[in-house]
């Protein structure tokens, strides 16, 4: 039976752990048969994907995740299937570096005024020839002594409300849309990136709706079909069951894909397993049709 994964990140996404080998390895342990690696806006982990899918007898098609503006709010937009040659996402990868760079130093600004305390020189370390990301600031500021009687910090601690994933949740928490360490950062609009990834030969998915708006995410979704997006993220680690079924049905009604993927990361979300997001039995046949639409190596 094929089981598949197509949301997973590696090492070549800044706030994920592992190399795209460690990856391949990881997934035959967990029998998958098919994945895609989606990093944040990048396309680097293509052709090693693409190797060690080979050594491993994993099946894999190209993936990236952007990060790009719809109606004024974030959205990840995931491109499958895309030209395996394509350098056109080297241009997305460094338009978005350069976003980032000149606004890690305002997140930091921000976090400062709320009373925490963090160690600079060590989170640039920390983050190598990367960016510092949020989950890494909030791993330095919940370890720091001098941080250890914040009240803003106590849902994070060992057994409290935060504490299932205290990195991803802090980042959710203080750097979500509207939230007190929130940078504005002008991102591509997603008809864009959207005819990007259909001129490389790709399909955009919406990702993980469910994590981007709390209500009306059909109605959501229908605003976004006339810039090409081809299906729905329908299984996701961050939609219930009742949501997976609305989102499910929707995907029948308007003839469009309906894929599976976990969101792995790494220690930034512990609870997330590789593999963790499958379809129920009866679906299993819908979100298997990509799989006849791209190339797989």
């Amino acid at each position: 039976m094929e089981r598949i994964d197509l949301h997973m990140h590696s090492a070549y996404s800044d706030d994920a752990d592992f190399p795209v080998s460690d990856l391949m390895t990881m997934a035959k342990a967990a029998d998958l048969t098919a994945l895609a690696i989606t990093d944040h806006n990048s396309a680097q982990s293509v052709d090693d994907a693409i190797r060690y899918g080979k050594a491993n007898g994993v099946r894999v098609m190209t993936g990236i995740e952007i990060d790009c503006a719809f109606a004024g709010n974030n959205y990840h937009l995931l491109g499958y299937g895309f030209r395996r040659d394509s350098r056109d996402f080297d241009t997305v990868r460094h338009n978005y570096r350069q976003l980032d760079i000149a606004a890690t130093p305002v997140k930091l600004s921000k976090l400062r005024a709320l009373g925490f305390q963090i160690d600079e020189d060590r989170l640039y370390a920390m983050a190598g020839d990367g960016i510092p990301q949020e989950e890494e600031m909030a791993e330095l500021i919940l370890e720091d002594a001098r941080n250890a009687n914040h009240e803003l910090l106590l849902p994070y601690r060992a057994g409290n409300a935060r504490s299932d994933m205290p990195l991803i949740n802090f980042f959710w928490d203080f750097f979500g849309r509207d939230k007190p360490c929130h940078v504005t950062v002008e991102l591509p609009p997603m008809a864009e990136m959207a005819a990007l990834i259909i001129d490389n030969g790709g399909i955009p998915v919406i990702a993980h709706i469910g994590a981007n708006v709390k209500e009306k995410h059909l109605s959501v979704i229908d605003q976004m079909l006339p810039l090409g997006v081809q299906g729905v993220e329908v299984f996701s680690s961050y939609h219930d069951e009742a949501l997976r079924r609305a989102l499910y049905q929707y995907t029948v009604d308007n003839s469009l894909l309906a894929t599976s993927g976990s969101d792995f990361h790494g220690k930034n979300k512990p609870n997330i397993k590789m593999g963790s997001s499958q379809p129920w039995a009866d679906a299993l046949p819908k979100t298997l049709e990509i799989l006849e639409q791209v190339t797989l190596y």
